[in-house]
């Protein structure tokens, strides 16, 4: 059930503005997200290579999208979901961080808050359980890799974009939900688990460096090309986080909001989609 709440507050960021957001800004909006997918998706690759983490785990532990999907998404395609946790918070720290520090620099602060999903009525509450719980149950009959997180999803954003449901998602669900799923992940690390982390610890680090500083080329690029302001580019290429990266652009009134969501969700949708694909064709090339 966790998992399906899980989809639902992904699906609760998927709505058409983000399409209409998408074809307004044309192919380097695209490319941008592509180029940050590749730069990660080689990042792994390489990761895999020298033996600093085996096999898919170091795909899905370096791809851009939300840390918890990739986490759960990866135990049913093949990866070492612990390991795949360690790469990713390593990750999401690493951005947060400079983030923040870009932010203080380059933005101004101001009052801002963002949420996923509405807390809503109680009756919007109930209809968006009842939708999860009908995806989770289905998922549990269909035996499918990462269906009871993937199923609500797919539920949630067609009912929203008919208009059918309301999305409501209240902090202490949500709460609940990632409490859960983070006992799922931190119960499963062993002591072997952990030494594994801390050895590589520096290969995962120089590896986040490199694909940040290749995303700041990106975002290099978008300011010179489509004319949006520094803080906004950087914010929108930022490899993951996209939770901390939304607060950080709401909290600065100089920053493009729907630009750098639509370019952060329009990438987390992709590695969502094209991420077991990838995961198989990366275990056939390390074979």
């Amino acid at each position: 059930m966790a998992q399906g709440v899980l989809g639902a507050l992904i699906a609760s960021v998927l709505t058409s503005a983000i399409l209409t957001e998408v074809f307004h800004e044309g192919p380097l909006f695209l490319a941008g997200v592509l180029f940050v997918i590749v730069a990660a998706t080689c990042s792994g690759f390489v990761l895999a290579r020298l033996g600093v983490m085996p096999g898919t785990t170091a795909l899905w532990g370096s791809s851009p999208g939300a840390a918890t999907a990739m986490t759960l998404m990866s135990e049913a395609y093949g990866g070492d979901m612990r390991l795949v946790a360690f790469m990713q918070y390593a990750r999401v720290l690493c951005v947060a961080i400079s983030a923040t520090v870009v932010a203080r620099l380059w933005g101004h602060a101001a009052n801002g808050a963002v949420t996923h999903g509405g807390a809503g009525s109680w009756r919007a509450l109930i209809e968006t359980v009842v939708v999860i719980a009908v995806g989770v149950a289905i998922a549990r009959r269909l035996h499918r890799p990462a269906a009871q997180l993937m199923l609500p999803l797919i539920l949630c954003v067609a009912l929203q974009d008919t208009g059918m449901l309301v999305i409501a998602l209240p902090s202490w669900l949500l709460i609940v939900a990632y409490t859960i799923l983070g006992w799922g992940i931190g119960l499963r690390f062993t002591p072997a688990i952990v030494r594994h982390a801390a050895k590589s610890m520096p290969f995962v680090l120089l590896a986040i460096g490199c694909l940040m500083a290749v995303s700041g080329i990106m975002a290099a690029i978008l300011v010179r090309w489509e004319h949006v302001t520094p803080l906004t580019a950087f914010l929108a290429t930022s490899p993951g986080g996209e939770d901390t990266v939304a607060i950080i652009a709401a909290s600065c009134p100089d920053v493009n909001m729907s630009f750098v969501m639509a370019m952060q969700t329009v990438r987390f949708v992709l590695v969502l989609f094209t991420g077991p694909g990838l995961a198989r064709l990366f275990a056939r090339w390390l074979a």
